[in-house]
């Protein structure tokens, strides 16, 4: 399978959308059925897969050091050859400086894939990070929405909010409680991101500088 991480859409009155992802068509399909809201992290997509770390690349393991953290705290917990975990990692500092976070909590999984590329269901991917003790991204709503105007009253609201982690609120990210194909990805999955938002991540490498760090390991 392709183990990248597909291209989220946007929602549709998300603040800031990108011209790479576009807007997500069809946001009346979050409308009575159960899914969940989460909180988009400002970080870096990265895959834990066959005990080994990959970033933007998924064609060999990363050795970048702003991977250091969860290499070193959960990166080799995942080792079964049919589980891809995909997770933001935060130990790099983008443009949102949270923290400061115990050194095992910079890597936060949002995603749970098996062999075939089919995404799991949200409860899912919690019992197998609980499992394996490793931090999910904080989780803003679980349930059912009756109508679209309350869809985008609730995500007006979390725009409003600060992060769970403290600091400014990058985003929020809505999916499908259910599992779902990769074919049915782009129907499943949207964000929506705030205003004037870093659209490239490339330039933060260049001089990038870790993340604040509490004073125990976690």
């Amino acid at each position: 399978m392709n183990a990248k991480y597909p291209r989220t859409p946007y929602w549709p009155y998300s603040p800031s959308i990108g011209r790479e992802d576009g807007a997500h068509p069809h946001p009346d399909r979050f409308v009575g059925v159960p899914v969940v809201v989460t909180e988009k992290l400002d970080g870096s997509n990265t895959l834990l897969h066959a005990g080994k770390v990959y970033g933007r690349s998924i064609s060999a393991p990363s050795e970048a050091k702003w991977l250091g953290m969860v290499k070193k705290h959960h990166a080799w917990k995942v080792t079964e050859p049919d589980v891809y975990l995909y997770g933001e990692d935060i130990y790099g500092v983008h443009s949102i400086a949270y923290g400061p976070v115990l050194e095992a909590q910079t890597f936060y999984a949002f995603a749970l894939r098996d062999g075939d590329g089919a995404f799991a269901p949200f409860d899912e991917l919690e019992a197998y990070a609980n499992r394996q003790r490793i931090p999910v991204v904080p989780v803003l709503h679980k349930g059912r929405f009756n109508s679209l105007e309350e869809i985008r009253a609730f995500v007006e609201r979390a725009h409003s909010e600060c992060s769970v982690l403290g600091g400014q609120r990058e985003g929020v990210v809505l999916r499908l409680a259910r599992g779902f194909t990769a074919s049915e990805f782009q129907d499943a999955v949207c964000k929506s991101v705030r205003g004037n938002h870093v659209q490239s991540d490339e330039h933060w490498t260049r001089n990038w500088r870790p993340c604040r760090l509490s004073g125990n390991l976690g």
